[in-house]
């Protein structure tokens, strides 16, 4: 049965496998692909059904990932931690991509840019690494699948930077499929929040879409950035139970 709000990242994660020579899993309980040694993003899984804390583990191979399960494990979550995972429940949510009226549109210190050259990825790679604390090593992996994916590439993926004084300030992604467009990677500097950032970044975004013809846009937002998306229009559809793994410590 397709599911948009799983559909999108297994999708990008599919090409993300195609350009870095991913591993994929295949099997009754859990599928995906596993593409980077540090970073839990270019990484997903996706239960059919029940799965043990022993699959789970299993089928991640010690790499950072994200595991999306089907219901919220109602048993050994007493062993997560101890085993290097981490349950989270994230908020599924849809919208469409018209724009905003005027009247409620936030004005913003600074500038919102399509990632476009090395310099600018760096900066995006440091504002997203930095709030979501990704393994540095990883900027190499984004370097490729940006090269694949972007403006130079098949165009599936766009890469937003929010700048204030010139210095990157926020980020956020963009990936393309079938008519749908999914907001992923949006993150502000800590010192940053509170000048709007993430919703102009969000407005960027719809707005890019609207230039390919694309109505309908999803996310799976935290519990902090719930309001924020439900601000620029975006309704929960359901909750997406998702285990995330430890980054891997680097090998002696």
């Amino acid at each position: 049965m397709a599911d948009p709000l799983l559909d999108n990242p297994r999708a990008f994660v599919t090409k993300v496998a195609s350009v870095l020579g991913g591993t994929s899993v295949s099997d009754a309980s859990l599928s995906g692909f596993l593409s980077s040694e540090f970073d839990p993003f270019l990484n997903h899984l996706f239960t059919a059904g029940s799965v043990t804390l022993a699959e789970i583990t299993e089928a991640a191979a010690g790499r950072p990932a994200f595991i999306w399960l089907t219901t919220e494990p109602t048993r050994d979550l007493g062993a997560l931690a101890p085993a290097g995972l981490v349950l989270t429940v994230m908020h599924g949510m849809i919208a469409s991509t018209e724009p905003e009226p005027s009247s409620v549109r936030g004005r913003i210190d600074g500038e919102i840019i399509e990632v476009g050259s090395l310099v600018d990825i760096d900066g995006w790679f440091e504002v997203y690494s930095e709030v979501f604390g990704a393994d540095a090593r990883g900027r190499e992996d984004w370097y490729r699948v940006y090269d694949a994916l972007g403006p130079s590439g098949d165009r599936s993926l766009s890469l937003l930077l929010a700048k204030v004084d010139g210095l990157p300030a926020a980020s956020g992604a963009a990936f393309y499929k079938e008519g749908t467009v999914g907001l992923y990677c949006f993150a502000t500097r800590e010192s940053m929040r509170g000048r709007g950032l993430a919703s102009a970044l969000v407005q960027a975004s719809h707005a890019a879409a609207r230039a390919r013809g694309v109505e309908r846009a999803l996310l799976q937002a935290t519990d902090a950035g719930r309001p924020v998306y439900a601000r620029a229009g975006y309704h929960e559809a359901r909750a997406l139970p998702v285990i995330r793994s430890s980054p891997v410590v680097s090998k002696s």
